[in-house]
């Protein structure tokens, strides 16, 4: 009987110690207070990303329309290549057709070099428009006392009064509704 006694009464001061350990531990961290916020709705319907949509829009358009012009010239160039073949010497021929060739290799290394740039152009002002946000949400934060935002692709399950998508969005329209997208040559 001794013994069990003698158990009991140090799993209760062990038991006892913990609480105190984890108590006084809990106190060195604040409150947590958690809000989610949809950065993709941000980056798709807010004033500042459909502008920006607007002029990578017209940007490849632009894109498309000179490769397209210089598509069609390549392809004229092809032609006369192909009936000139008949009249020309063989070693002129070879390198009239070595030449044409050649501009064609560049027209692609041309071409997806611009579409990198233009790849690389949207990836910039993404980010540019998550630095715009960035403020936002420290002053949102500190206005509901919040500690930690969470992006909402990864959260499985939230209340819906955590979300603050709409309000950061208004205070980003208002702020922050357009950006100059150029593209560099």
């Amino acid at each position: 009987m001794k013994i069990n006694t003698r158990k009991y009464i140090t799993l209760f001061f062990a038991c006892i110690s913990f609480l105190y350990i984890f108590n006084v531990n809990a106190a060195d961290y604040p409150n947590t207070s958690l809000a989610v916020i949809d950065l993709n709705k941000l980056l798709n319907v807010s004033k500042v990303a459909i502008n920006a949509n607007e002029q990578i829009e017209e940007i490849s358009r632009g894109i498309d329309a000179n490769l397209a012009e210089e598509e069609k010239e390549l392809i004229s160039e092809q032609q006369k290549l192909i009936e000139a073949q008949s009249i020309m010497a063989p070693e002129a021929f070879e390198e009239k057709r070595i030449e044409y060739e050649k501009r064609v290799q560049d027209f692609q290394i041309n071409s997806q070099n611009t579409l990198i740039k233009l790849e690389n152009k949207i990836a910039i002002i993404r980010s540019q428009i998550l630095d715009e946000i960035q403020p936002i949400l420290e002053e949102i934060a500190k206005e509901k006392g919040i500690t930690v935002i969470l992006e909402k692709g990864t959260v499985i399950l939230n209340a819906e009064n955590m979300d603050i998508t709409n309000l950061v969005l208004k205070k980003l329209d208002k702020e922050f509704p357009k950006i100059k997208v150029e593209l560099d040559e």
